[in-house]
């Protein structure tokens, strides 16, 4: 982990911007986190269904995952990436963007996040969770 990297500083900030966004939110910055450069956990709480984890990995992804979804922002160096990164982040926490979720045989093997553009919603990620053939 590079804490001095241009990047670490980028996702520090975007993660800070996100906790003044929402100053009433409970909202964790853990620098000394296994495995990542840095993590942010936002725990299920009053306005939130869900637990959503934000962090910087490989000193320039950023990911935002939840138990529906694991996004990843590649890479950080790009500012238009780490804005649609922030509104992604606001809009899911406001209940303004969407997950769908797709499900064959109760196996999950496609999921979108989504925002809205006026005349239905636009697909900002998409996961794929496992491999299928066609047929």
């Amino acid at each position: 982990m590079n804490r001095n990297s241009s990047c670490f500083e980028i996702a520090e900030n975007i993660f800070k911007r996100i906790q003044d966004y929402f100053p009433g939110l409970n909202m964790t910055i853990n620098y000394e986190a296994e495995n990542v450069d840095l993590v942010m956990d936002i725990p299920k709480q009053d306005g939130i269904d869900f637990e959503i984890s934000l962090n910087l990995q490989n000193e320039d992804e950023l990911h935002l995952s939840t138990d529906y979804i694991w996004c990843q922002f590649f890479s950080a160096k790009s500012e238009n990436l780490v804005e649609e990164f922030y509104k992604s982040v606001i809009g899911l926490i406001k209940g303004e963007y969407r997950i769908l979720q797709f499900v064959n045989d109760t196996k999950v093997y496609k999921t979108f996040l989504q925002k809205p553009n006026g005349i239905g919603w636009e697909t900002v990620y998409t996961g794929h969770e496992r491999w299928r053939m066609p047929w």
